[in-house]
């Protein structure tokens, strides 16, 4: 090999994992769509009702946890520690970003005691706590990963996970994370999961 046909195909070798994305990015995904998510009717702290897939899930990037208001301890934190993470995400979120907190317990958080309890952490926009029909929103857990695999520490509702479930839908891209890592922690893995439109 001369040195010229050499250097061309040092330079196509080269050239070749640059191609590998384009090739990611032609790929097709299929959402699960409402059949799996369901399209359950919930209604928001701020009393508007949707319905989970068509308004709230589809074609968008989400982080979703689950609590209920009497759960004053692990909730709390969690919630807490997700305003610290809703404040490094900035004006990302309620843009292309969208946070879920979905009660535990919707016979008693009623969209009122949800909107006090989203006032009482300072809770800003693009994050909402949704309520619904009990066993559509038990369906909604387990549709999203939070059910427990052992049938009696599920069945018991301060066992459930403090985890969160960031996805992007269009893509089904889903991931979890302990809910109480370090805000600067959880900001890096939705980070890596949702990227910055500017690193899309």
């Amino acid at each position: 090999m001369n040195r010229r046909a050499f250097v061309k195909a040092g330079l196509a070798a080269a050239a070749a994992p640059l191609a590998l994305p384009l090739t990611a990015q032609t790929a097709t995904f299929t959402s699960r769509g409402a059949n799996y998510f369901t399209d359950a009717v919930v209604t928001t702290h701020e009393g508007r009702q949707a319905r989970f897939y068509t308004d709230l899930l589809k074609n968008r990037r989400v982080i979703i946890n689950f609590v209920f208001v009497g759960c004053t301890d692990i909730c709390d934190s969690v919630t807490q520690n997700l305003v610290a993470v809703q404040e490094l995400l900035g004006d990302r979120v309620g843009r292309d970003i969208f946070m879920y907190s979905i009660s535990l317990l919707p016979d008693f958080d009623t969209p009122e005691v949800l909107k006090d309890y989203a006032e009482r952490f300072a809770v800003k926009p693009g994050w909402s706590f949704l309520t619904g029909q009990p066993a559509e929103i038990d369906l909604l857990r387990w549709r999203l990963g939070f059910a427990d695999i052992d049938p009696e520490r599920d069945a018991n509702i301060f066992e459930h996970a403090a985890m969160l479930r960031i996805g992007e839908e269009r893509l089904d891209r889903w991931a979890m994370a302990a809910a109480l890592l370090a805000p600067e922690s959880l900001v890096g893995t939705i980070n890596r999961v949702l990227p910055p439109p500017r690193a899309l």
